[in-house]
Order: C-alpha cells, then structure tokens, then sequence
C-alpha cells in the first residue's frame, strides 16, 4: 500500500497568516468585510482550517485586536531603546510613534485601526489594558500630569487627523 503524501503540518505559521489576513482586509475594506470565509479565502485555507484556530470570527477579532497592539507596542519599544533620557521616555515614543504613522503611507491602515478600535469593544478594552499596563510599568519615568495630557492632546490630535 502506497503512503499518502502528507503536508508538514505548520500551525503557527497557518494562525499568523489567518490574522495577517484579516488585519489586511480591515485596512483595506473596513471591518464589516471580515468574514470567516473571506479571511480562509484570504489565506489560502479552508474554511474549516481556519475554524481548526478560531472557533468563531469573536475568537479572530481578538487575535487581530492583539495583532494590532503588538504592532504599536513594537514600534514603542523600538524608540524607547534609541531614548537615552529616562524622563517621559515612553511618552515621547507613544507620540513619535503616532506621528511616524501618521506620516507614512500606513495611514490608511491606522484610519481603519483607529475605527475598528472604536467600533469592537473586544479591541477597545484591550487597549484600554496595555496602556494601563504601560503606565504602571514606566509610572517612575512618565506619571507626571502634564506627560498624561500630552498623551491625551496626542490620542486627539491622531483621531482627529484620522478622521
């Protein structure tokens, strides 16, 4: 009896392409374009391969909303290795990372990041908690009141320019 031939089996990479997916079909047709079959389309799988990592589209849009998360705190993390003043550190790298964004060609993808983020209470929490967790975590270098409301005038001046 013959063997069947049988493709190496790479789960994480299969779950990292679904989320990609995803997050690219939010940047590029908005939210309401996500479907379970238009991201296995997306992909490259099958629809039952993509239920094989998400249960649900909720189970997705989670792993999408800390796809995107992670991408920020990246992005922060990065500037705040090339800061050598420890003050406001992690502020100056929220808001230069915003402006970075703002300024290049991903606005597209923060315009649709910035009205998914409204728009799923799933993704709003969960920003909601990283940054709570970042300011306990840099809360001696960026607790000061007036480092709070530069963040704040930043959020602001980014949702408005978004919008």
């Amino acid at each position: 009896m013959a063997t069947a031939h049988k493709r190496k089996k790479q789960p994480e990479i299969v779950r990292s392409k679904l989320i990609e997916c995803a997050a690219r079909i939010i940047t590029e047709q908005g939210p309401n374009a996500v479907t379970i079959q238009a991201v296995a389309d997306a992909a490259g799988v099958t629809k039952g391969g993509l239920l094989h990592h998400f249960k649900n589209k909720n189970q997705l849009s989670e792993a999408v909303s800390r796809y995107f998360i992670e991408q920020l705190d990246t992005e922060i993390s990065k500037l705040m290795a090339e800061d050598s003043v420890e003050y406001g550190r992690f502020t100056r790298a929220y808001i230069n990372s915003i402006w970075k964004d703002v300024a290049s060609e991903q606005e597209e993808q923060l315009i649709f990041f910035a009205f998914y983020a409204l728009s799923e209470p799933q993704l709003k929490s969960m920003y909601n908690e990283w940054m709570k967790e970042k300011q306990k975590l840099h809360h001696n270098t960026d607790s000061d009141k007036m480092l709070q409301v530069l963040r704040y005038a930043a959020d602001g001046i980014w949702f408005e320019v978004l919008t």
